[in-house]
């Protein structure tokens, strides 16, 4: 097997990109305001709100559309990964054509293989990830359900409370956070099989999508509009309108 000392650099490259992102990522939400810590509040404020309110029906949708999600990305790794072995199969007669293209590099059997194998590890994972993020949500629901009334059948009852026992009920948000964040981790290793893709074309153009995808994730976390919209929404204008106050949920 013509394994280069350029194939093991770019694999190396691969899992520091993902591993180091990820890191960063984890490590930064907790000392600025990035897509997961901003979100994080806003699932404490839910939960807040289910205290006082109790569990409606659109309580219900929201938190069963967040699992449908999970769900459809679950069932569309399961499609990939069976598409990716049958390829393994009939790799010879479909990848060695496309040494034939000028921009892409010739490799043997055994390289492109391995290459799929990569991507069949990466879709694994996803799987496992996602399939865990479905089951954490439906922890979420036992949770809701054993903590809050529903608001439809006991709001006229007398002496009606929104929760019948005491809970951790920041500790519940972070049972609700946990699963976002493992739905989370599946998309991210979408978005680095995208990357790798760009291996079989040659080792350059898949170290440069690497640190691309990298950027992009960074973006999208930490520097995009829809970030910026979540922060500015958690703000209250006061009526002067001389300066704005940012208010935050008690941690």
């Amino acid at each position: 097997m013509d394994i280069t000392l350029l194939d093991v650099l770019c694999f190396i490259w691969f899992f520091f990109c993902w591993i180091g992102y990820s890191t960063f990522a984890r490590r930064a939400a907790k000392k600025t305001n990035t897509l997961s810590s901003v979100l994080y509040s806003f699932r404490k404020e839910w939960v807040q709100k289910l205290t006082l309110t109790g569990m409606s029906e659109v309580d219900a949708e929201l938190l069963a559309s967040l699992e449908k999600q999970v769900s459809f990305f679950a069932s569309t790794s399961l499609l990939i990964l069976a598409s990716l072995v049958t390829v393994v199969s009939t790799s010879s007669e479909v990848f060695m054509n496309l040494s034939t293209l000028s921009f892409v590099t010739a490799v043997s059997i055994q390289i492109i293989q391995m290459k799929l194998m990569l991507l069949i590890v990466i879709f694994a994972y996803a799987f496992f990830t996602f399939t865990w993020s479905m089951r954490q949500y439906g922890f979420c629901f036992i949770l809701f359900g054993s903590s809050f009334h529903t608001v439809k059948y006991y709001k006229e009852a007398p002496n009606f409370r929104a929760t019948f026992v005491d809970r951790d009920f920041k500790a519940m948000a972070k049972v609700l956070d946990r699963a976002a964040h493992s739905y989370n981790y599946g998309l991210r290793a979408y978005y680095f099989a995208l990357a790798a893709l760009a291996w079989f074309i040659n080792s350059w153009v898949f170290m440069f999508a690497c640190a691309c995808i990298v950027l992009v994730l960074y973006r999208r976390e930490f520097k995009s509009s829809t970030v910026q919209a979540l922060i500015m929404s958690r703000r209250i204008i006061p009526a002067d309108k001389d300066q704005d106050v940012e208010t935050r949920p008690d941690e």
